[in-house]
């Protein structure tokens, strides 16, 4: 085991092919008794942590490298909650985590095989469909109670009847929400054939918009590449202008203590700007918890 794992580490990123990596295995017994050896060792070594995979196309010698990573999601998930998580990051948008952080889910098919029940539980069929439309901007089509519904998803997320669709339906003027156990008969069409979402989508429920404190105007400040986040977590601005590389937003807040905890989920994607009494509620609840 040792002499596998330090072999396939010096030879990144080529990698090391079956004949060799078994000469240097050097197991006893027949050849074809050392390919299933070989095989049982790197699945050892995959459940210890280690992320081993074969690089070869379909048909051709194997060629096994050891892909360097952090393993402590994989020693601390169990493979569902591996799934869970690959499947997360894929509705949050983050098609590459997976295969990143060496978890479940890095060997997906074009339309991603995610799941985390039975297929009887679940209609995974038109999840799978949703995840792959999503991830390429694809216009969806499908029958949802008995009517045919073209649709431009924006996002998906977990509720209480499952996994909720959230996009943009031909011939309405707002956003609605499909529970995707529902949704039957999918069809996805080209990548880049949706259209973009151009507001933040909003629940009713969100406390960011209760009235619970006087309406007060707020300024922030953060880059273009992190605006969108910004914008769906405080709010659509009411007022924004650009400089340079930086973006500054007016937000309305009538919830103080739900914003305050969106600065936080953001972290130094933002900043605060003023006014000064918003400034100091950060700082005194900041300075609260580190004591």
């Amino acid at each position: 085991m040792t002499r596998v794992l330090v072999a396939l580490a010096a030879a990144e990123p080529k990698g090391i092919p079956t004949p060799r990596l078994l000469k240097i295995a050097a197991f006893g017994g027949g050849e074809d008794h050392h390919v299933r050896q070989l095989k049982r060792l790197i699945e050892d070594l995959n459940g210890a942590g280690w992320d081993i995979r074969n690089t070869a196309p379909p048909g051709q010698t194997a060629v096994y490298r050891a892909f360097a990573g952090d393993n402590r999601l994989r020693l601390s998930l169990t493979p569902e909650q591996q799934t869970e998580l690959a499947r997360a990051a894929l509705v949050a948008g983050d098609a590459a985590f997976a295969a990143r952080a060496g978890i479940a889910g890095t060997e997906a098919p074009p339309i991603p095989e995610l799941r985390t029940a039975p297929r009887a539980e679940r209609n995974d069929d038109a999840l799978n469909k949703v995840l792959y439309a999503l991830e390429r901007h694809c216009r969806l089509r499908f029958v949802y109670k008995r009517r045919e519904r073209v649709v431009h998803p924006h996002f998906v997320y977990p509720g209480t009847s499952g996994w909720h669709l959230v996009g943009h339906e031909d011939g309405s003027e707002k956003d609605k929400e499909f529970v995707t156990d529902r949704i039957s008969r999918v069809r996805v069409d080209l990548p880049r054939t949706a259209d973009h979402r151009h507001e933040p989508y909003r629940d009713d429920v969100d406390p960011l918009t209760w009235p619970v404190d006087e309406p007060v105007d707020v300024a922030v400040e953060t880059t273009p590449a992190h605006r969108n986040q910004v914008e769906t977590l405080l709010g659509t601005p009411s007022y924004h202008e650009i400089d340079d590389d930086v973006v500054r937003l007016t937000i309305r807040v009538t919830h103080r203590a739900a914003f305050r905890s969106r600065v936080y989920e953001l972290g130094p994607r933002v900043r605060v700007l003023g006014p000064e009494t918003i400034r100091r509620e950060l700082r005194q609840e900041l300075e609260s918890l580190l004591d």
